[in-house]
């Protein structure tokens, strides 16, 4: 097999693993980042992979547009907040919208009771890499 069919390979390799780490097979792309803010209407824990832990998703209703949006955050083990039905929030991230289906906003960026949780970098890669064993851990800012 030739060098290029390797390096081919390789590629299609780490594109089916970039796919299958994104939650419901959506990417983060940062040239469709979207700012909400607004109540939690609903606080789901979606089970995605067998033997892994849940993935926090946010029904949240932007008060500007009365429109609804599910907001995954991150793996339930990573955020470790508790949050409440009716609690503001503020959401940087990837805005995805499929037909008949409520648009979903991939989160980079949470704040919650004045405090900023950086779940993703600015590329949209997650800060959980690697899973809880090499937790990095929510970088926090701010109190206001």
């Amino acid at each position: 097999m030739s060098n290029k069919a390797v390096v081919l390979r390789f590629l299609a390799v780490l594109v089916a693993g970039a796919a299958a780490a994104q939650p419901g097979g959506q990417f983060y792309n940062v040239d469709k980042e979207v700012r909400i803010e607004g109540p939690v209407r609903e606080i789901i824990l979606e089970p995605r992979y067998k033997g892994t832990a849940p993935f926090l998703v946010l029904g949240v209703e932007d008060s500007a547009s009365a429109k609804r949006y599910n907001v995954e955050v991150s793996p339930s083990w990573f955020f470790g907040q508790d949050i409440h039905g009716g609690e503001k929030v503020k959401v940087v991230g990837s805005l995805s919208e499929t037909p008949r289906s409520v648009p979903t906003i991939i989160a980079r960026e949470l704040q919650l009771r004045g405090e900023t949780f950086k779940l993703r970098d600015k590329r949209g890669f997650p800060n959980w890499q690697g899973g809880p064993q090499r937790k990095r851990g929510i970088r926090r800012f701010g109190s206001s």
